[in-house]
């Protein structure tokens, strides 16, 4: 796996974590400020990783599906 493929899997599991932790919160009425800050600190997370993930090969945006990704 290349380092972009393994930034793709890594940002899907922050996703699926934060969706976890959403769901958790939105089960307890929102009340849990340690979860709300954890969701918050995976979004930063999430933000660098896309970021990284947009700068490879300079602004060449395409990917092996065929599509645009501008």
């Amino acid at each position: 796996m290349n380092e972009q493929e393994e930034l793709m899997d890594n940002l899907l599991n922050v996703d699926l974590e934060i969706i976890d932790i959403v769901r958790v919160l939105h089960q307890r009425n929102w009340d849990s400020e340690t979860m709300k800050q954890q969701v918050g600190d995976l979004l930063k997370i999430r933000d660098e990783m896309v970021e990284k993930l947009t700068s490879f090969d300079g602004h060449d945006h395409q990917c092996d599906c065929g599509h645009s990704h501008e």
